[in-house]
């Protein structure tokens, strides 16, 4: 007997790069960057000496807003991360980026007093971290090519940002900070459109069967992870890694000039920098897909760790300039590295399940890490008159990571999240 057609044909399976789940992609790459706190905090630097001269701020007080807008995400990621757990990812996300975009507009009417300052950016922190939502999305749409699709659009994070500074340069040559400001507003609203066409819901691939009977979606719960020596494993190595990250962030030319090299120099290494981490992220990401465990990210935090301890040779002398460049370049690629990692270590330790919930549980560790580093850089510097003893920490830190992350066990979840 012939089999019927219905015997014959096989389900099948969606590509990880059709056309729906690039527009999907698409949506969350530009609400990432565009639809965010990303244009607000990346603006901090150039809107330093209008804001100072205008307010009689000291430095130290302009510094303080980036504090402000980590602590509020601090306060708040943990509460979204449930938040979009239970009511869905466009419930949370959408609503918070009109939210960020009238209060970015607001930060325009400031008057000079410096509570409002701080108390606008540590709003704009709590309610960017509704943006856990598109982590969510981006990890569940994708199974087979999770790390190469990843690195793919983590590598577009490095090309955004100048972008984003292009952007922001040409709203102040034009606008001054004030229409700055409302520029930066408009451009996130425009985003909402667009998240309210394609934003989806994330999908897992295949349902697991659960005792009951009735389809569950795979992963531990947020108390089960609290329990979870690899959750703390990876929330620490995080920790760590961010420190040295935003402290060479914000300092980073200026430590440079401490050691003689030229500011045209500095500033063109920062170029080599963004460029190194767009192929260090392709290169983390295709790697991650045929990898057995987290262990794949141990010799790219030992190369950040040499990276950093390189720094500390500077000058202006060529071969001073030589190790600058390496260093550098080593510096952004290992960085880039890194980039996909994150999310990747979150499925498949812990699967989607309660993905908002665990990575709103990080999130405060990674934004404590961010509001200390700057400012205890710029501590060290005016207290020693140097950089050297918070280079030698970070270091420290940094070293710190490769062990965590070689004590990784296998993972948990399979690539389609469905076989534990």
């Amino acid at each position: 007997m012939m089999a019927t057609q219905s015997e014959t044909l096989e389900p099948q399976i969606e590509s990880d790069f059709s056309l729906r789940k690039i527009r999907v992609a698409l949506a969350i790459v530009v609400g990432t960057f565009f639809g965010s706190t990303v244009l607000p905090f990346s603006a901090q630097g150039l809107l330093l000496m209008p804001m100072t001269q205008e307010f009689g701020w000291s430095r130290f007080q302009y510094s303080a807003g980036i504090s402000a807008m980590m602590l509020g995400g601090m306060f708040t990621a943990p509460f979204m991360g449930r938040l979009v757990d239970r009511l869905g990812v466009r419930r949370v996300v959408i609503p918070g980026v009109v939210l960020v975009g009238l209060m970015t507009m607001a930060m325009s009417l400031l008057n000079g007093a410096h509570w409002q300052y701080l108390m606008g950016y540590f709003v704009l922190g709590g309610l960017g971290s509704t943006a856990v939502g598109y982590a969510k999305v981006l990890g569940a749409l994708f199974n087979e090519h999770r790390g190469k699709a990843m690195a793919i659009f983590g590598m577009e994070s490095s090309l955004s940002a100048f972008a984003a500074i292009w952007i922001i340069g040409r709203l102040l040559q034009n606008y001054q900070w004030r229409g700055t400001f409302v520029g930066m507003g408009l451009i996130i609203l425009a985003t909402v459109p667009l998240l309210l066409w394609l934003l989806r819901e994330p999908e897992a691939p295949k349902l697991v069967a659960a005792p009951s009977g009735v389809a569950d979606v795979p992963g531990i719960t947020a108390k089960a992870a609290l329990r979870d020596r690899v959750f703390w494993t990876i929330t620490l190595a995080t920790f760590l890694a961010i420190i040295p990250a935003m402290g060479m962030m914000v300092h980073m030319v200026p430590f440079m000039l401490g050691k003689g090299v030229a500011i045209e120099a500095a500033t063109s290494q920062l170029l080599t920098m963004m460029l190194a981490m767009a192929v260090g992220t392709l290169v983390g990401g295709f790697l991650l897909d045929p990898s057995e465990s987290g262990k794949i990210a141990t010799p790219f935090a030992l190369l950040s760790t040499l990276a950093l301890a390189g720094m500390m040779f500077l000058s202006g002398t060529p071969m001073g300039m030589a190790i600058l460049t390496g260093t550098i370049a080593l510096m952004g690629f290992a960085a880039g590295a890194k980039v996909p990692m994150a999310n990747f270590f979150q499925l498949r330790y812990f699967g989607l399940r309660e993905f908002g919930g665990i990575a709103g549980m990080q999130a405060p560790f990674t934004a404590a890490g961010m509001l200390v580093a700057p400012p205890a850089m710029g501590w060290c510097f005016d207290h020693f008159k140097s950089y050297d003893l918070a280079m030698w920490i970070m270091i420290g830190l940094i070293a710190v990571t490769v062990l965590l992350y070689a004590s990784l066990g296998p993972y948990r979840f399979a690539k389609n999240l469905t076989e534990a």
